[in-house]
């Protein structure tokens, strides 16, 4: 008799995505369900590939109507584990899993949680206590007495298609021999590098740069065109394999997936790490990567205010890529053992 697995999740992509990919590595042996918040209207879950129930909650905002709608769905979360009677319930944070977590606890269900930043998030430290395990990717800079287990970098299923440098710069009508500096602030955009990246960009650089948004490719394109930087100016790239491979190295957000594919693509970065994120978790996960894995620089936004600043960090990074690079490649050569998230919920449940 298959195990039954019921994951928690909702919100971003950075919380969707890898959720799917741990329920692609369970199928075979494995009966999994999703819960969560506004499933059904994210661009990020792929509703044809497994079961999923939508799940009452709302963001902390506003404290009334998150008790509300949470009270709601905890009550959904209660009748729908009684009904499917699952051997283990995997959160991947946010308040979208918030109600299932809460009702997972209340039976006595055993939970598994997934934090991909460097800072544990609001819902993921409530529930930490009572998880059996939280696996995570990075070193937690806030912990309590909690099991926890380190898993591989994300993605765990890599995409099998794959460039050398020459072929992917062809692909986007690059000069094959200039440096390529990747832009991209995530899944959602990054209104603050959009703006300033092209004023700031050496003259002797290309780019491929992702705005994020589709109506703001002509405007970007435009300001790089009056710098004479040859640039291919995308709103979003389906096969950042092929973009990660074109490039020298890159100009970022510092989210929790993005930090994991510049490890697992050995790739030199300059973050700029989004000052609203909760818990400032992105300066966290930035520190990380330049301070422990010696990968690349941060600054924050706020010390990039003019074009001349922005221009001293993207050189500094520049002078120090081929550094980072190999700092970057000794990590993975010689990084401690790490466990599949996939073995460890086989193991518990």
């Amino acid at each position: 008799m298959k195990r039954k697995v019921v994951i928690a999740a909702g919100g971003s992509g950075g919380h969707l995505l890898p959720a799917q990919q741990l329920a692609l590595l369970l199928k075979s042996d494995s009966e999994v369900f999703f819960a969560g918040h506004l499933l059904s209207t994210s661009p990020f879950f792929h509703k044809e590939g497994f079961p999923f129930w939508e799940i009452s909650s709302a963001s902390l905002a506003s404290p009334l109507t998150f008790c509300v709608a949470a009270l709601r769905g905890i009550v959904q979360s209660v009748r729908l584990l009684c009904k499917l009677r699952p051997d283990v319930v995997v959160g991947f944070g946010s308040y979208h899993s918030f109600p299932l977590l809460a009702a997972a606890a209340l039976l006595g269900k055993k939970i598994v949680l997934y934090e991909a930043n460097c800072v544990l998030g609001k819902v993921n430290r409530l529930f930490a206590p009572r998880a059996r395990i939280v696996a995570h990717q990075f070193p937690l800079a806030f912990w309590g007495k909690s099991s926890k287990r380190i898993v591989p970098y994300f993605p765990w299923i890599a995409p099998r298609i794959s460039y050398t440098k020459g072929e992917a710069r062809k692909c986007y009508d690059l000069d094959p021999d200039a440096p390529v500096c990747l832009v991209f602030g995530g899944s959602q955009g990054a209104q603050f590098l959009n703006q300033r990246v092209p004023e700031a960009l050496p003259l002797s650089c290309q780019v491929i740069h992702l705005t994020g948004r589709d109506d703001g490719v002509e405007g970007v394109r435009r300001d790089y065109e009056k710098r004479g930087i040859r640039a291919a100016v995308k709103g979003f790239e389906t096969e950042m394999g092929k973009a990660y491979a074109a490039a020298d190295f890159v100009i970022c957000r510092s989210v929790a997936g993005t930090m994991a594919e510049l490890i697992n693509q050995e790739m030199p970065a300059l973050m700029v790490p989004f000052p609203a994120a909760s818990d400032d978790h992105q300066t966290h996960n930035a520190r990380f990567f330049s301070e422990v894995v010696q990968g690349g620089i941060w600054r924050a936004q706020k010390d990039l205010s003019t074009p001349e600043l922005f221009s001293q960090a993207i050189a500094e990074c520049v002078r120090q890529a081929n550094t980072m690079k190999e700092a970057i490649g000794r990590l993975q050569k010689n990084g401690e053992k790490r466990d599949a998230l996939a073995d460890i919920i086989r193991e518990i449940a």
